[in-house]
């Protein structure tokens, strides 16, 4: 993670990061130095004249269409978790040049902050038009809705250089440390297991979390305690992958996995209740409210089977009518890039319950990874967890805080 006071230094770092750890990649376009996914959180939003292109004409537009919605449903409940804007269409596999950014989340903690995921990014030559298209949306946004602007955060699947781009990118590089761990902005976790990313989620959650209402007129789940821009690194999925307090059985998390995750078409030993009107498997291969139905997720295989380097691999979950409707899809969306031999899979959430779903998620997502990278040809893989608002509802912070510290018998 990295926090600038401006747009200028969160670049520059951004870019001597890239530098430093990335690795040669083909594309299109030339050749590039692709990196990690990085988490980069500006904390004075600095909104300028954009200059249109073809992608923020896009932006702009599938903006302005909701743009109404969002404002008013800030207005009644500044504290919602639900405005997130879809930008991404499941039609942008066929397009020349798909859209960089695919969602864009807001989110009120004292102030209104805005959090965009971006498929790609070349740092150098695209970063100043993004993040000021991102600042003039939030600036709008908080205007209308009678809010004071904070932060914005940009997470970044494949941040890269062009290898033709190195001497004037190395002119603006600017040598600077990671942020890992809780700050009120954004909290970066690097865990070895599932298991014990689960548990640190909580720990921060618990002991570092504010308390807000929540849209739930349910008896436990009317408050929560939360963090902001939660992002977990797993290196290895494989591993300690179940938790020995976790809420929920084994096979729960697999039929979980197959049936709403990611729909095989075999039958499921015990399908998992439809309490939605959709799944996120239904949203990534087959929507039935779709113009154009694509099968995102072959799509993205076939992406990777042909090109290692392909940055467009991404699964949209959400879509616009999702702004009205009362259980949004809590996952937007979804990634699978390429780092040397290794396959990264990074899924975006806007809303994450910590304690009663997070740990079957985080299970079922990463199983996924581990399919893609099987059937592409990688011999390992990564799992990358990204949550808008992490939360622990009130009603379970006692269960959350007795696995955290256990009572110990008393020696006799």
């Amino acid at each position: 993670m990295i926090v600038g006071k401006d747009f200028e230094s969160a670049k520059k770092r951004a870019i001597y990061k890239v530098i430093e750890e990335g690795v040669p990649c083909s594309s299109r376009f030339g050749k590039s130095i692709n990196q990690d996914p990085i988490l980069l959180i500006v904390e004075r939003p600095e909104p300028e004249q954009i200059i249109p292109d073809s992608f923020s004409e896009r932006y702009f537009e599938r903006v302005k269409r909701v743009m109404g919605i969002v404002v008013k449903k800030l207005k009644e409940r500044k504290y919602t978790r639900r405005m997130s804007i879809p930008i991404w269409r499941p039609e942008e596999h066929y397009a020349e040049n798909p859209v960089a950014i695919t969602e864009i989340s807001l989110l009120f903690d004292e102030k209104l902050h805005l959090t965009a995921y971006f498929r790609s990014l070349d740092l150098l030559n695209y970063f100043d038009v993004n993040f000021h298209f991102l600042s003039n949306v939030l600036d709008e946004v908080s205007q209308k809705a009678g809010l004071d602007a904070g932060s914005v955060a940009m997470l970044v699947a494949v941040p890269h250089l062009y290898e033709r781009d190195l001497k004037k990118a190395e002119m603006q590089a600017e040598k600077c440390e990671e942020i890992y761990g809780y700050t009120k902005l954004g909290t970066h976790l690097v865990e070895d297991y599932i298991s014990s990313a689960w548990h640190s989620a909580m720990e921060i959650i618990y002991n570092m979390g504010k308390t807000k209402e929540t849209e739930w007129e349910f008896e436990r789940q009317r408050r929560s305690k939360f963090v902001h821009r939660l992002f977990i690194e797993v290196r290895n999925p494989e591993e300690n992958k179940m938790h020995d307090k976790a809420p929920f059985t084994e096979s729960y998390w697999l039929d979980y996995a197959h049936s709403y995750v990611i729909y095989e078409l075999q039958k499921v030993s015990n399908p998992i209740p439809k309490t939605e009107e959709y799944t996120y498997a239904e949203r990534a291969r087959y929507c039935e409210g779709d113009e154009v139905k694509v099968d995102q997720l072959f799509e993205a295989i076939e992406k990777l089977r042909r090109d290692r380097c392909r940055r467009d691999c991404y699964v949209g979950i959400s879509r616009p009518w999702d702004l009205e409707i009362d259980d949004p899809p809590c996952l937007r969306g979804y990634q699978f890039t390429a780092k040397s031999d290794w396959l990264n899979g990074i899924f975006y959430m806007r809303s994450n319950d910590v304690y009663g779903a997070m740990h079957a998620n985080m299970l079922a997502f990463a199983l996924l990874t581990k399919y893609v990278a099987e059937l592409t040809g990688f011999r390992k893989y990564k799992y990358w967890h990204f949550a808008v608002d992490a939360h622990i509802y009130e009603g379970f912070l006692d269960i959350v805080k007795e696995i955290l510290y256990p009572k110990m018998k008393k020696d006799r």
